[in-house]
């Protein structure tokens, strides 16, 4: 078995550092959204955490927690670098060939940014000289459903639990929605409750809002089954002097939560040429767009504090709240949830990369490879009015940002093989330049006479734009590494590495560090 263990490859075998591989044919047979799924279980000494969010990051952590800083891996897809987590979502999992972990000092001939570990992921490519191209369609679908729940209390319980929690502190029994007496009595409806009907100053009115029988079970009314459609086409073919591999993904993934979801496509394109029997050259170009809709969180925490008492919606229609004695200050969850449907997240995503390999001499060869990465994303959030609420929002916000990330990579390494009687020598030098690059606004402004997306341009607002960040940076890393691996007699394995980093993120003396192991 040929493993792939960072700017070159070793048999299982000759590998001395602890080095974990996914056995990919194994993962792929369950439905992986993430290519993070991949590694859930699979890898001794890897966490991965998702939030349950459509789309969301993963959070992968290798050998624990070793910084209170940033604790992610780095990862390197087709020789693209980077620590971002979420280009895993940018990968369709059907087009991944070999996934392998590197840790402690098989993680070192990468330098400072493998702390974390590593996370090396490399695609598909075809194979030379194949009699006819090979073409393959998969999809499935699927229902995602949130499971133990936790049991609300019903409205008769919830009086009975203020009225006794009220006589435990020797206070006066009494509750302005559930009377006075020996045990509380569940209204039929929401005792003088009101909504807002003008802004501006503020003014309520009356509302009538019905108690439902059973009382309102908030976590049934945010949750929801939430179908999953992928569809995953490829194609694949070579013949003497080339080979290619081109793929396609469409994932369509709502949420377990009202109104969320994801949504992407994926397509990929590798390929690699024999420009002569002793040199080669191809690319890896992946390019992504996501659309995340992922609501809010605080309609969880809202579902777990909101009175069973309140109805969804008033009899009018329109969404009940808090806008009622003895109801709390809490929001409606379905409110919110609904209110955030049109909020978004967007990535577009290309990167990949293009090589040059020759063999110089038997033993000896040299390969150059510039890989990129080209981002950006954009978020809208619109904090729509709340009149059933019980403490108002005075006007509604828009909040807009763009977030653009660039990066490139330049990598140039000699290997040199050697086999002499019981000995064996493979040795690797190389010289890295890796600059990465971000910029980025956010802007708000409220007063919008429309609550509807066609209007949600920060030009519709009558308040004051406010700039409520804005950023330029970048950094550069300069390196020089090599690492060699002995064996004798195909016993005894030693691997020693070595490697300098020069970031312009530090100055002085501290600019530099040398980073070896031996193993």
């Amino acid at each position: 078995e040929v493993v792939v263990t960072g700017y070159t490859s070793q048999t299982r075998g000759d590998i001395t550092g602890s080095v974990a591989s996914v056995d990919i044919s194994e993962a792929v047979k369950v439905p992986l959204v993430n290519a993070a799924e991949a590694l859930e279980g699979r890898v001794t000494g890897v966490s991965v955490t998702n939030s349950g969010t459509p789309g969301s990051s993963p959070k992968i952590v290798i050998r624990g927690f070793g910084t209170s800083n940033n604790t992610n891996p780095l990862y390197i897809i087709d020789g693209v670098q980077t620590d971002n987590p979420s280009i895993l979502n940018s990968i369709n999992p059907g087009d991944i060939d070999q996934m392998n972990v590197l840790k402690d000092g098989a993680a070192a001939i990468y330098g400072a940014r493998a702390s974390n570990g590593v996370v090396i992921i490399t695609t598909k490519s075809g194979s030379y000289n194949q009699t006819e191209p090979t073409v393959t369609f998969n999809a499935y679908t699927g229902i995602s459903r949130a499971t133990n729940i936790p049991d609300l209390l019903n409205p008769q319980q919830h009086g009975d639990m203020i009225f006794q929690s009220l006589a435990n502190d020797g206070a006066s029994v009494e509750h302005p929605q559930y009377g006075s007496g020996p045990s509380a009595v569940v209204p039929a409806t929401v005792q003088d409750y009101t909504r807002v009907v003008s802004y501006d100053p503020i003014v309520r009115a009356p509302r009538t809002a019905t108690v439902n029988p059973n009382g309102t079970d908030w976590f049934e009314e945010i949750t929801q089954n939430a179908p999953t459609q992928n569809f995953d086409l490829s194609i694949s073919n070579g013949n003497e002097t080339g080979k290619y591999f081109l793929s396609a993904n469409y994932l369509n993934r709502e949420g377990i939560m009202n109104d969320t979801g994801f949504k992407q496509g994926v397509t990929r394109l590798n390929s690699e040429f024999k420009i002569s029997d002793k040199i080669r050259i191809g690319e890896h170009l992946n390019a992504s767009f996501s659309r995340q809709a992922e609501g809010t969180l605080e309609a969880i925490g809202m579902a777990y504090r909101f009175t069973p008492l309140v109805p969804v919606f008033d009899d009018e229609g329109d969404f009940a709240g808090s806008g009622g004695p003895g109801l709390s200050n809490t929001r409606n969850p379905v409110a919110l949830l609904s209110r955030a449907k049109d909020n978004y997240n967007k990535i577009f995503r290309v990167f990949g990369d293009v090589y040059l390999e020759a063999e110089l001499y038997e033993g000896l060869s040299v390969r150059t490879t510039f890989s990129g990465n080209v981002e950006t994303f954009s978020q809208r959030r619109f904090q729509a009015l709340d009149p059933e609420f019980i403490e108002p929002l005075s006007t509604n916000t828009l909040f807009e940002q763009d977030i653009n990330n660039y990066s490139w990579t330049w990598t140039n390494i000699a290997t040199y093989t050697k086999s002499f009687g019981d000995h064996s020598l493979d040795a690797l030098a190389g010289v890295e330049a890796v600059e990465e690059n971000s910029n980025g606004k956010g802007i708000s402004r409220n007063g919008f006479l429309f609550e509807t997306p066609d209007f949600y341009l920060l030009s519709n607002g009558s308040g004051t734009p406010n700039v409520d960040f804005a950023y330029d940076g970048g950094n550069t890393l300069f390196s020089i590494f090599g690492t060699a691996n002995y064996s004798y007699q195909g016993k005894y394995f030693a691997t020693v590495t070595v490697r300098n980093d020069k970031s312009s993120r530090f100055l002085g003396d501290n600019q530099s560090q040398t980073f070896p192991s031996f193993s």
